[in-house]
């Protein structure tokens, strides 16, 4: 596909060379119930169910190409705008991850909780965890955890900027007990349930829940790359927070 046929299938205001100014990363995982947490059991990635998941994903307006498979741990990092059409879904049986620099939160407004709260109404039975950091002087992140039982966090905000600068909704510590997880683990993750949100561990968190219903070793596991159209509000919002310097 040239670039002119990318610009013109997409809402960007942007040619497909530009560059890139911030880094980040941008992660969704959906684990349905009896999802094996030792990835030895977790089936072959669907290539099929990759891509409803991902046409289907509030994010994006259209799948425009399959571009195949690649290793679930290449560094998804983007460099142009191009780059930034780029989306990647593992299908693992129970497990799906939707890696989308779509997922970034702009002027008030959090995919990571929008759409993890979507899909615990497709999926009330699931396990859902997302994040999302962009990197400026300091680094602003975004994390959810949905717990099928009831238990939901939300929190959002300057890293290392005072707790003034968070939004929070939700406890640690009921995330914790929700998932089982024990005092040592916390300990060896580095992760105190009384620290302020600004200082607190919350990717940390995050691993820590996940692994309890899903393995987190990625390694000889594969994904499908799709390029995609992201939805009109979406493409703002990336074009204002990956594209445009302070």
């Amino acid at each position: 596909m040239t670039d002119s046929a990318l610009t013109a299938s997409s809402f960007w205001d942007v040619p497909p060379d530009a560059d890139v100014v911030r880094s980040g990363e941008y992660e969704l995982t959906l684990v349905r119930s009896g999802a094996p947490t030792d990835a030895s059991g977790l089936p072959a990635h669907d290539p099929v169910a990759a891509r409803r998941f991902a046409a289907s994903f509030g994010t994006i307006d259209t799948v425009l190409e399959d571009l195949g498979t690649v290793p679930a741990t290449d560094d998804p990092s983007a460099d142009t705008r191009a780059d930034l059409e780029l989306v990647r879904v593992g299908s693992w049986g129970g497990v799906t991850e939707i890696t989308d620099p779509g997922l970034v939160q702009c002027n008030g407004s959090f995919p990571v909780e929008e759409e993890a709260e979507s899909l615990a109404e497709r999926f009330p039975d699931a396990v859902i965890i997302a994040s999302c950091t962009v990197d400026y002087s300091l680094t602003y992140g975004a994390y959810k955890i949905i717990h099928p039982d009831g238990v939901r966090l939300f929190a959002a905000g300057w890293h290392g900027e005072g707790k003034d600068y968070w939004d929070l909704d939700g406890s640690p510590a009921d995330v914790a007990a929700a998932f089982g997880i024990t005092a040592a683990e916390l300990s060896d993750a580095y992760v105190d349930l009384n620290a302020a949100a600004h200082v607190f561990s919350w990717r940390s968190l995050c691993n820590l829940a996940l692994k309890k219903v899903a393995p987190l070793d990625h390694t000889g596991r594969i994904s499908s790359l799709f390029r995609v159209r992201h939805t009109e509000e979406a493409t703002g919002h990336m074009e204002e927070m990956w594209l445009e310097a302070e």
